[in-house]
């Protein structure tokens, strides 16, 4: 560097820098020191960030939390085995748990480039040979880490919010899976336009499990119809009372043999109960 005022010396210009090792820390009344008292951060060895030095001696703070902090066991859904109506079994689908990416930092001096700021944000580019990462962290720990392989984690300290002005398409290769501390609505078809439906389709040799450990199952359409069109059989299974309210007519046509069977008493109300009309409905 130079002084831009020659022989008075006041007015240093620095061109660049050479890393240092502090012995004391800056006084900021004087001059040639930081005025915020941030920097140095460290005494006694390199100013060179720590996690470019990747010393076993002087580990980066954020990266002590982070691997004091990473999520593991997350369980995904459990349906249990059961049996429906004609005791047959209806098969469990086990659920399991998964863990947050391995933190797979190994910086190799100097190749991991990083930038941290005065208040702890943090961007890093690692070319170290065999674990290459790109890395970038705000200073509260919300932060995206894109490992030798490719994968990313992303972890989110606080909310989310993603707003989108047009369409938006998803596609996933592999399993997904979902887990939910709180409540989770969906609201589709909030302008009520036509055919803006909710589609859900089940590829072959898969099932729709839906499976509520204590609370109730609510089905209600305000203005339409509930159709329910089963290929095979439609078991029904009920552990307490079955009960059914219709305001209008209610219909039954069996093609084959109906069997009924009551260990109770069997009662028919009604103005006029005909057991052979003559004629049978939808005929």
């Amino acid at each position: 560097g130079y002084f831009r005022d020659g022989a008075s010396c006041q007015e240093p210009c620095i061109i660049g820098s050479m890393p240092g090792n502090p012995i004391a820390k800056g006084d900021s009344s004087k001059g040639f020191a930081d005025p915020n008292d941030i920097y140095p951060k460290h005494i006694g060895e390199s100013d060179v960030n720590r996690l470019a030095v990747n010393s076993t001696n002087t580990p980066h703070d954020s990266l002590t939390l982070r691997k004091e902090l990473r999520t593991t066991g997350v369980p995904t859904a459990d349906f249990n085995k059961t049996k429906n109506a004609t005791y047959e079994d209806i098969p469990a689908s086990d659920g399991d748990t998964w863990d947050e990416n391995e933190i797979t930092y190994n910086a190799v001096y100097p190749h991991n480039k990083v930038y941290e700021s005065e208040q702890g944000h943090i961007f890093e580019i690692d070319d170290s040979v065999g674990t290459e990462r790109i890395y970038q962290a705000h200073r509260k720990g919300t932060s995206y880490e894109i490992d030798p392989d490719g994968n990313i984690t992303y972890i989110n300290k606080k909310d989310i919010y993603s707003i989108t002005t047009g369409d938006s398409r998803y596609s996933i290769g592999g399993v997904s899976d979902i887990t939910i501390d709180g409540r989770h609505k969906i609201f589709i078809n909030k302008k009520g336009e036509a055919d803006n439906n909710y589609d859900i389709q089940i590829g072959p040799n898969a099932n729709v499990n839906i499976q509520v450990d204590k609370g109730n199952i609510n089905l209600v359409t305000v203005e339409g119809n509930i159709n329910v069109n089963s290929g095979g059989d439609y078991n029904l299974k009920v552990k307490g009372n079955y009960s059914s309210v219709i305001e209008g007519y209610k219909s039954e046509i069996i093609e084959g043999t109906k069997t009924s069977s009551t260990t109770g008493a069997v009662k028919h109300y009604g103005s006029i109960i005909d057991l052979n009309p003559g004629s049978q409905p939808g005929h």
